[in-house]
């Protein structure tokens, strides 16, 4: 990285206000003039006049029959300020104007494999029809990881089973799922709604993620002193139904998955025979981006799609 070659520690001698007054007493030529533009009193604009003079060492201002005319190092002090006060107005005051179509950002999504077979197909074309110069780029999520990679700017946005976060961070929930039975009806042909007795007699097929929500059937059998008969473990959710048309076994995934699964692949979707409590699936971003319009814009995205699908 380039070494700055801006003396920081001078800008401590200079208040941005200063800058204002000087830039307020020049246009309008008059002190008094000026305090009544910008809503203080005469005494109070006349101080600042007084550290500005110190500050520069000159006069900066001079009266004459009707006010007061800048020096010739004023008038230059008086227009650089300007300069600066509009760059600052223009770039940094104002919002900085979005336009999706002709924005060729990379917008950073942070989703688990599950999640990411169901909810990118939508916002991909979504994105691609009113943003097609961006690129929406993907990332494996980590629930326990994922305010680091908020943090560390490997993802802009982070959708799932993501409920922790610091003050730096903002939340959304965007809808609640619960889990449920996938299996293949050619290969289950007697199975219409499975039982708790053929739950534990079925070989299963299981998804080995990371996401506190994935656990939450285990950590329920547990606490029932019952298990799975786990035949295969994959931690790729897009695998369990090419698996599970071929197998004769369930599965047991979030509804959200399942009933895309089950459209897209001839799947069956069963209630679940025992009761596992449901779990949030939210939209987390560091607090940075909060206000960032193109931020704003993709997170209504997200939010769009989400609703869609629901």
């Amino acid at each position: 990285m380039q070494e700055s070659t801006i003396d920081h520690a001078r800008f401590a001698e200079v208040d941005l206000n200063l800058l204002v007054a000087l830039d307020a007493i020049n246009s309008a030529g008059s002190v008094t003039k000026a305090a009544n533009r910008l809503g203080i009193n005469q005494s109070s604009l006349s101080h600042q006049l007084g550290r500005l003079r110190e500050l520069f060492g000159d006069e900066l201002f001079v009266r004459n029959g009707i006010g007061m005319t800048p020096t010739p190092r004023g008038a230059a002090i008086a227009k650089a300020a300007s300069e600066i006060l509009r760059h600052i107005d223009r770039d940094l005051l104002r919002a900085i104007a979005f336009s999706p179509a002709e924005t060729s950002r990379i917008f950073k999504l942070g989703i688990p494999d599950y999640l990411e077979s169901v909810f990118v197909p939508p916002l991909a074309r979504f994105c691609l029809d009113a943003a097609p110069h961006a690129r929406l780029e993907l990332h494996s999520l980590d629930h326990q990881r994922a305010t680091d990679m908020l943090d560390r700017g490997e993802i802009d946005v982070a959708v799932g089973n993501v409920s922790d976060g610091g003050l730096v961070h903002k939340r959304k929930v965007l809808f609640d799922d619960n889990y449920v039975c996938l299996h293949s009806p050619a290969l289950l042909e007697k199975v219409r709604s499975i039982t708790l007795e053929e739950y534990f007699q079925l070989p299963h097929v299981a998804v080995d993620l990371k996401e506190s929500a994935c656990r939450l059937v285990d950590d329920t059998l547990e606490q029932k002193k019952r298990s799975r008969r786990i035949v295969v473990s994959t931690p790729h959710a897009h695998a369990i139904p090419i698996l599970l048309k071929s197998l004769t076994a369930i599965a047991t995934v979030p509804r959200l998955f399942a009933d895309n699964a089950a459209k897209a692949h001839g799947l069956a979707v069963s209630r679940l025979p025992f009761d596992v409590a449901p779990f949030q699936i939210s939209m987390v971003w560091h607090a940075s981006s909060h206000v960032d319009p193109g931020m704003i814009w993709f997170r209504g995205a997200v939010a769009d799609v989400t609703r869609s699908l629901r």
